[in-house]
């Protein structure tokens, strides 16, 4: 707590206190860039989100198994 503290005095880009005020401080626009919503930004937590890329080939490997008769 106190290393936080002393980050955070000292501006550094490692405080998570830090960094946090910079990511409230960004638009909607830069916040989509990165993948944040202004929610998480605000609340401080991201949401844990499995890309729709992953979840297609997760998929389709559970089919291709399927048809093999792994399942």
């Amino acid at each position: 707590m106190l290393r936080e503290l002393a980050l955070y005095l000292s501006a550094s880009p490692r405080s998570r206190i830090w960094q946090l005020q910079q990511l409230r401080e960004l638009d909607a626009e830069r916040l989509v860039d990165i993948g944040v919503t202004p929610a998480e930004a605000t609340a401080g937590i991201r949401e844990q989100r499995v890309p729709a890329a992953r979840l297609v080939v997760a998929s389709v490997q559970q089919a291709q198994a399927a048809r093999a008769g792994a399942l």
